[in-house]
This record gives C-alpha cells, sequence and structure tokens, in this order.
C-alpha cells in the first residue's frame, strides 16, 4: 500500500506553474482558488534537491525540504471566509496567490453529460446573465490525452455571466444550490470527458488485479502490439491529416462522408487507463469535499461488469486522495433509446454501488432523459436533486432528498402483488395525475413479464397486477432502456427503477465493448 501511495505522489507533479531554478507550484493553485474548510489540506510542487520550500498562508508558515525534487506541505483551514493570500517561496523565487476562498471543493468527473456547458442548455442566455456569483469558482482540468500532449494552462474562475458559460452546466446549478443554502464558498474541479469508460478513470494496476477486468487492458494491448514499431504513428497521423479535411467541409458535405475515425492507441483518450494518468493524477491530492460523478453510457454493452467496476473506480480514487471514505455522490443514467446496449443493466449496478460502497448516494434521473438525444439540454432539475442528495446526505439537513425506493413485496388474495415503498416522503403521487401509473411489468414462475397495471393504495404502497398472471412471483420498475414513468413522492423526487427477479443479465461475460470506438467529442 505504501508504495501504491508513494507512485501516486511521484506522479502527481505532471502539470506545473512554471518558475526559475526549477522551483513549480502544481497547476491546480491559482488565484482565485478555494481551498477546503476545516480540514488539513494539501500544497505541493517541484523544487530543486534539498532546496528549502516556504509556505505562508492565513498566519501559518510551513517550512520544507524537496525531497527527490518534489516537495508537499500540509495546512490547516478554518471556516468558510477569505479572500485570502497564498505566498510560496523557494530561495529567490517566490509565487503569490490572490483572492483565496476557503469553502467546500468538490470534484465533479464523468463523460458527456457532467462536461455539458451552461451554454448548452435551454434557455442558456438567459441562466448566463444572472450567472453572477462570486463566491463560486471552478477550475477546469486541462484535456491532455497522453504525455506530450501539449495543453494550456487553466485557472480558477469566478463565477460570472463573462466565465460562466463553459461551466458544467450540472455542477454549475449544483454549486449554486449549495452556496444559496449554506452561503458558503463553492469550488468546483471538473474533470470529465466525453465519450470516455470507467476503465479511462482508472490504474494499470487495478484493472490488472482482477479477471474481470484484466480483459479490457489485454484487449487494448493486442491493438497496440498489432502496429509494429511505427504502424500507429503512421495510421494516426494519417487520421489527423483525414480530419482536417473533414473539417474543411461544409454542412452539405458532411451529410455524405463520414467522419474518420481515430485509431486506438496511446493518443486516443478512449483508451483504458489514460487519462487518470494525465488529467486526475494533477489534481491529486487537492483536498476536497467529495466527488460528483455522472458516467456510464460508454458502458451500457457491460453493465454486469461495472457492478465490480464502478465500486472499485471509486475505491481507488479515495485511496489516491488519501481522505478515507468522502462522499461520493453520482448520477443514475436517464433514459434512452437504444437497441445495441443496455441502460437498465448499467442502472441497476448504479444502483448495487450506492447501497454496497460507504459513503455513496444517487440521483435518479431517468425521467430527465430525452429517449432521442443522449444529451438532454435541461440540467438543472438534475443539478437541483444532486444538490439536495449532499444537503441530506452530507450536509445533515433534514430534507427528503430521494424518491420512492422499494422495499417489500406481498402477494394479495386477488392476485395482485402489494409493494411497499421507502423515502416516500409525505406520500406517494402519480406526477401526471394518471389513475394508473407506467412503467411496471409482472410475471409468474414461468419469467415471462407482462405489462402491469400499477395504482397507488396508501402514503407508500402501490398495487400491480395483470390478469394474465394469476400467480404473480416478480416485478420490474423501468427495467428498459427508454419509456413512461410517474411514480414520484409529493417531494418532487422519482422513484428507483428496480426488480424482483434474478434472472441473468444480458451482458454478463461480456469484458469488452463490442463494436469499436467512435472518435465523436460530443459523445
Amino acid at each position: 500500500m505504501k508504495r501504491i501511495l508513494f507512485s501516486f505522489f511521484l506522479s502527481l507533479i505532471t502539470i506545473l506553474s512554471f518558475a526559475t531554478d526549477g522551483f513549480t507550484v502544481a497547476d491546480v493553485f491559482t488565484d482565485h482558488m478555494v481551498l477546503q474548510r476545516n480540514a488539513i489540506i494539501k500544497i505541493w510542487g517541484e523544487a530543486q534537491n534539498g532546496s528549502l520550500v516556504e509556505v505562508r498562508f492565513a498566519g501559518q508558515l510551513r517550512k520544507v525540504k524537496a525531497i527527490q525534487g518534489k516537495w508537499q506541505v500540509t495546512l490547516k483551514t478554518g471556516e468558510a471566509g477569505g479572500p485570502y493570500k497564498l505566498d510560496i517561496i523557494n530561495g529567490n523565487n517566490k509565487v503569490s496567490f490572490q483572492d483565496v476562498l476557503i469553502g467546500d471543493v468538490w470534484l465533479a468527473g464523468g463523460q458527456s453529460n457532467m462536461e455539458f456547458a451552461l451554454r448548452r442548455v435551454k434557455d442558456a442566455q438567459k441562466e448566463i446573465s444572472s450567472a453572477d456569483y462570486p463566491q463560486i469558482r471552478y477550475y477546469k482540468v486541462p484535456r491532455k490525452f497522453y504525455p506530450e500532449h501539449e495543453v494550456s494552462k487553466a485557472s480558477w474562475r469566478v463565477c460570472s455571466p463573462q466565465t460562466a458559460p463553459e461551466f458544467s452546466a450540472i455542477a454549475y446549478y449544483f454549486s449554486r444550490n449549495i452556496h444559496k443554502e449554506l452561503n458558503i464558498p463553492i469550488g468546483i474541479i471538473q474533470t470529465p470527458v466525453g465519450g470516455t469508460t470507467v476503465e479511462a478513470w482508472t490504474s494499470r494496476t487495478l484493472l490488472m488485479s482482477d479477471k474481470d477486468f484484466r480483459p479490457i487492458v489485454q484487449h487494448y494491448d493486442s491493438i497496440v502490439n498489432s502496429y509494429g514499431s511505427d504502424g500507429y504513428e503512421k495510421l494516426y497521423n494519417r487520421y489527423v491529416s483525414s480530419l482536417a479535411e473533414y473539417n474543411q467541409l461544409n454542412a452539405e458535405q458532411k451529410k455524405y462522408i463520414d467522419k474518420p475515425v481515430e485509431p486506438m492507441g496511446r493518443k486516443n483518450f478512449h483508451r483504458p487507463i489514460g487519462l487518470s494518468e494525465t488529467m486526475l493524477n494533477t489534481v491529486i491530492p487537492y483536498t476536497l469535499k467529495g466527488f460528483l460523478f455522472y458516467q456510464g453510457e460508454s458502458n451500457t454493452a457491460r453493465g454486469a461488469q461495472y457492478r465490480k467496476l464502478f465500486p472499485a473506480m471509486i475505491n481507488e480514487w479515495r485511496t489516491a486522495w488519501g481522505q478515507g471514505d468522502i462522499p461520493f455522490l453520482f448520477i443514475q443514467l436517464p433514459r434512452f433509446e437504444t437497441k445495441t446496449r443496455y441502460w437498465y443493466e448499467l442502472r441497476e449496478a448504479q444502483y448495487l454501488t450506492s447501497h454496497h460502497v460507504k459513503n455513496t448516494a444517487m440521483v435518479v434521473a431517468f425521467d430527465q432523459g430525452n429517449p432521442k438525444d443522449i444529451h438532454p439540454i435541461v440540467k438543472d432539475t438534475v443539478g437541483w436533486r444532486l444538490s439536495q442528495l449532499a444537503l441530506g446526505k452530507v450536509y445533515g439537513k433534514k430534507v427528503v432528498c430521494q424518491g420512492p425506493e422499494f422495499k417489500k413485496m406481498t402477494k394479495t388474495a386477488d392476485g395482485s402483488l402489494l409493494l411497499d415503498f421507502a423515502n416516500a416522503g409525505t406520500g406517494l403521487v402519480s406526477k401526471d395525475n394518471a389513475a394508473t401509473l407506467s412503467g411496471f411489468a409482472v410475471a409468474g414462475k414461468d419469467g415471462k413479464f407482462y405489462p402491469a397495471e400499477a395504482i397507488i393504495v396508501g402514503k407508500n404502497q402501490v398495487k400491480v397486477k395483470n390478469n394474465l398472471v394469476t400467480n404473480p412471483v416478480d416485478v420490474r420498475y423501468l427495467w428498459v432502456n427508454s419509456g413512461d414513468m410517474n411514480l414520484f413522492n409529493k417531494e418532487g423526487f422519482p422513484a428507483f427503477p428496480f426488480r424482483t427477479d434474478k434472472y441473468r443479465l444480458v451482458t454478463e461475460g461480456v469484458y469488452v465493448n463490442p463494436e469499436p470506438k467512435i472518435c465523436r467529442s460530443s459523445l
């Protein structure tokens, strides 16, 4: 374990603020940053071996000598507040960071729906024009896809109508709601990259440690080895040239010509492992309040594997940060129509993770999906639900923060099934005021499921039946890629998808994506 943590430390400083004589501070430290309140925080960088580094902050002075060219100090923060100044000195070099706030820092990760910028939401200009929140800041980790990939430096941005357009929409709504409720500064570190699988955010060591993960690396290695010594670079250069030609086409021409496909290899951000090394490690171990995560679309062909892989990623992140079981809040996949993937199986994997991994919690977002568009443009509801989840599960507020969750099934004399739900709040409701509920199905011992008539019969109970199933034994709710739903509690939270059966998953035994990855920057 010590060796693993030491290797993480050695890889921390891959992107650093430049100074002279080899002195640097990790790039995540800039003016306008937010530091985690009431915590022992870490500040790190590089310096000449054996040279002295002094760090001054809020009346504290820390001195440390660089070891093997690396230095790191710890500081103690108090209650939320600011602005402060952070000074770091190494010989004749001095770096001063201004307008530093103390508040809560969340890392927002995942793929496209977390990356989805505020400028793309419905009524974006109206939202952006009012996004004047000086105590909300965000830092976008540069999209560095391979070690020698040259990227521009990033800096912490104060939320304003000028900076808000590039803010992750979900993270923005989350931050705004938490800030208004708690009146403290909120900092968001954004790492999401559209189209990425969960394994892109893990280490090779992790993937090789489990027989169900190992095929991911073996499949990737077999592709890379098939190119020969210089075959990949030739293929990649050809791709870059073709992409440049494609980008010169007009919209009409692009209707008839396919976008070039990026070859799988060490520069492809869809590859396993890559982004944990080139992006995530650049902000480890920046002290956090917790994680926000929205991912899974790219793993929907492998829902069974995700049951183990997603928890493994969470545990690896927590180990890397060294903050114990800090909160990990995530969003369950919404509805989306597809015939080649199994979104419902991945949703179940996410649900199981929320129950089996300590200090995790999940937002249900089935109703917020667009069946025809993998990138729904309405994000405020999901952001609000995520903030309510944090208020209830992390900040200890006595609020209803989740929807009805199936707990118990009882057979009735008339051949119906009576379902009991937790998290009913002040009562179950049909959101569209329909007489019956949608999304339920029942089956007998033959395992054939039929759409069920479902009605609310009490504060926390639903009765389901189908006259074709005289002896029902199992029920499913939203065990589909996409569909209609209307079961909520009165507080406005949707019911969790669930099933009572244990039938074999379609994705069992599938360890790699069955089709090639297409390079689409918007995925």
